[in-house]
């Protein structure tokens, strides 16, 4: 039988993120975020002189690279990214640190998309979860769910739950 496989990647937009944002020699990561790592608004720049040093670094610009890797071929560092899209208004130090990491992880991964793979069927597999009062801010839940067919991702999407009780 002949294998038919369709694959999609965007492995020249993330070197072109990789070449923007760190630097040639700079160590990959094993994750898009560290394990355990917490991004919360205490991390936020508090002083005028922290807001300034973050204004000159280009969160906002990275950040809106990651998200639109994430939304076409990169499930695999959305969570990385809708943790750091809370923080586009005023981001600290640890955000920073937090998403050039996200980039090292490209370094590993750049070649990494999505394949179908017309062999493993055409059934169509949903996974949910959730976390509950994940977040440290506000204690709001993140729900989550992704859509595969062909063995490879179709939907995926996460939110975070507003709820009021």
């Amino acid at each position: 039988m002949e294998r038919r496989t369709l694959g999609f990647s965007q492995k020249a937009y993330t070197e072109s993120i990789i070449k923007k944002f760190v630097q040639e020699n700079a160590k990959p990561c094993l994750a898009p975020l560290e394990r355990g790592v917490q991004l919360t608004k205490a991390n936020e720049s508090q002083t005028e002189e922290d807001k300034a040093k973050m204004k000159s670094k280009p969160y906002r610009s990275l950040v809106r690279s990651l998200m639109y890797l994430a939304c076409g071929t990169r499930p695999d560092i959305s969570v990385a990214v809708a943790k750091l899209s809370r923080f586009l208004e005023n981001p600290g130090e640890k955000h920073w640190d937090a998403s050039i990491k996200a980039v090292r992880y490209l370094l590993k991964t750049k070649g990494v998309g999505i394949v179908y793979d017309g062999l493993l069927g055409t059934q169509l597999e949903a996974y949910p979860d959730a976390d509950w009062a994940g977040d440290r801010d506000d204690r709001r839940s993140v729900s989550g769910m992704l859509l595969m067919l062909c063995g490879a991702p179709v939907v995926w999407r996460s939110t975070f739950r507003r709820l009021s009780l």
